[in-house]
Parts: C-alpha cells; structure tokens; sequence
C-alpha cells in the first residue's frame, strides 16, 4: 500500500461513516417534526372535558406518538405552549454516536436537534353549523329578492 493510499483510505472511510451519521441526524429531525405535529393537531382536536389542558394532553401520549422510531438518536423532549386557539408543540433531542470520538469532522458532543408543530384549535361541529346557517340564510334571502 502506498503512502497515498495510507491517508485517503481512512478519509473514505470516515466520510462514508458521517454520511451514515447525518442521515441518522436527517432522519430524527424528519420524525421529530412530524410527531411534534401530530401531537399539536392531536391536542387540538381533543376534548378538555376528558384529556384535560393541551400540555397534559401532549405529556400523556407524547411516549405513544414517539414509540420506537428514534433509533441513532435520544428519546426527544416535548414542551407545550397555548396561545389563545394556537397551540404549539417543540421536540428536542439529540443524536449521540460516540463510534468516531473527535476523529476528523466528528463533534464530540453529538448533533442537537428541533422541531415544532402548530395547530389552531378550532370548534369543528360549531363551525359546520354556522356556515351551514349562513348558507340557508343566504338562500332564504336569494329566494325573496327573487320573488
């Protein structure tokens, strides 16, 4: 093996292992955002009467939306804040793989990593009546203009 040779191969293969990293990375960053949503238009859509505030809501079925997909990465952290009808989920969590140390382009630490999700609350059932009423009204009032 050549000199060359000596330093390219382990540099091929470093940069082959951080690929394999940061798709580890993508792909937890990609689920994170997705559950943080799921868990927002969950708590949207719940009613308070049973499942209680939205935070509770997410805190008590945050580990069922979660299940096993984070593999490569830390089980995440869910916060929830309301603003009025708006509710908003953030997930955090990090991507640890101590295989490489501080070899080449490694950090140490791991990859940090966040997401969050929003929905408004909205009253379903309410709204459908109300624009259904206003249809009728509409029409009720097409149908006297017309006669």
């Amino acid at each position: 093996m050549t000199l060359e040779a000596a330093f390219i191969v382990p540099m091929i293969i470093c940069i082959f292992a951080l690929l394999i990293y940061f798709s580890y990375y993508l792909y937890g960053r990609c689920i994170l955002s997705q559950d943080s949503y799921i868990l927002a238009f969950r708590a949207s859509v719940a009613d308070e009467e049973i499942s209680g505030s939205p935070a509770d809501f997410v805190s008590s079925r945050a580990s069922l939306v979660a299940g096993k997909k984070y593999f490569g990465s830390s089980f995440p952290k869910f916060e929830t804040t309301t603003e009025g009808k708006s509710i908003r989920v953030h997930g955090r969590s990090e991507a640890k793989h101590a295989a490489m140390g501080r070899y080449f382009l490694k950090p140490g630490s791991g990859w940090e990593y966040e997401a969050a999700g929003r929905a408004r609350k909205f009253e379903y059932v309410s709204h459908i009546r109300k624009l259904t009423r206003l249809r009728d009204m509409g029409k009720e009032i097409m149908d006297q203009i017309g006669d």
